[in-house]
């Protein structure tokens, strides 16, 4: 998981442009208009590409409810899974029911690894309650966190009966893992999983998908593109799909969160000086433990595109928990021509 890790960054452009139909009409503007505002609101005139969607349906993939008690967490979980280059990690799960689980790395690069079944645990059936931990103790590798700075996702999926997630012929043998070949084609198989209804008519297929952000420090605050957060224990994520855009690009904002939230309000402090709102007026995200949302996601009727002067903005993001507790996270991205 560290050679082909991470993207170089080369420094953001980061406003982003938004709009809704419940957005007044006077701040609608076209993103080839040239307005000098941080932050200008413009319709969606344009579809992601399949292989995209794919991307991006796949890392919010969540089944309803929790069926089969599916957890994933890393040595450095309860301060955010934030590491320096050259640190050494170690991924733990479990599951509260029997299942076939395997696990899989998604490096910004688009590279796709897949942690388990590995060479050294080469049976994906993990009993219920069973904490696995890669690596596990006395094996004789270690992940290793490379460079440059930038955020993995991690996404373990489980079933109640052996499926297939990712096709054998598409995987390459790398050291103790896999390197999956083709990873448009695998992002698209492994959404299978969630269309498959059953796989033996007598017993239905149960699945269960969480996933894990992990974030490599960079030298500066703007390297690296995410934000942590963490109060008594609730601990919040925030960072960016890639780490350079051209203007036009469409651009991603993500968020995790070890306990149930509501994202309220996001909004940028640009290099204009203006303070600008990123979600439309009643418009809020909800966060499950386990779950990575995305904004914009398939639901919504806006698009996040690049527009804005060249120096360091600040995206800040406010949440809110169950229990009404608030709090705030945020992300510096460089803006450049």
């Amino acid at each position: 998981m560290s050679k082909s890790r991470f993207l170089v960054i080369l420094g953001l452009i980061c406003a982003l442009c938004v709009v809704s139909f419940g957005v007044a009409s006077a701040d609608v503007r076209s993103k080839e208009s040239g307005a000098t505002r941080d932050i200008v609101l413009v319709e969606e005139d344009s579809e992601e590409g399949e292989d995209a969607e794919a991307k991006l349906q796949m890392e919010e993939m969540a089944s309803e409810g929790d069926p089969l008690g599916l957890k994933l967490w890393s040595d450095r979980s309860e301060k955010g899974d934030v590491y320096d280059i050259g640190d050494k990690m170690t991924v733990f799960f479990k599951a509260e029911k029997d299942c076939y689980l395997t696990v899989l790395d998604f490096t910004p690069s688009g590279s796709i690894y897949k942690l388990f079944p590995n060479k050294w645990m080469t049976d994906g059936f993990v009993k219920a309650g069973q904490e696995i931990a890669i690596p596990a103790k006395g094996q004789k590798f270690s992940l290793k966190v490379g460079g440059p700075a930038g955020t993995d996702v991690i996404k373990a999926i489980a079933t109640n009966q052996e499926t297939k997630v990712i096709d054998e012929e598409n995987e390459e043998i790398m050291g103790p893992f896999s390197s999956i070949k083709d990873a448009k084609a695998a992002t698209r198989d492994i959404l299978l999983v969630e269309e498959e209804e059953e796989v033996n008519s007598d017993k239905p297929l149960e699945w269960d998908a969480v996933a894990l952000s992990i974030h490599t420090r960079g030298e500066s605050d703007e390297k690296g593109g995410f934000g942590v957060a963490e109060k008594d224990g609730w601990v919040a994520k925030m960072w960016l799909d890639r780490d350079n855009f051209l203007t036009g690009e469409p651009m991603f904002l993500k968020f995790s969160s070890n306990m149930p939230c509501t994202v309220v309000k996001v909004v940028n402090d640009g290099v204009s000086g203006k303070h600008n709102d990123l979600l439309p007026e009643g418009t809020t995200l909800n966060v499950n433990p386990g779950s990575i949302v995305i904004l914009p996601g398939k639901e919504h009727k806006f698009k996040l595109v690049p527009s804005t002067p060249v120096g360091l903005d600040t995206i800040t993001a406010y949440l809110a928990g169950e229990d009404g507790t608030e709090m705030d996270l945020s992300l510096k991205v460089l803006i450049e021509e």
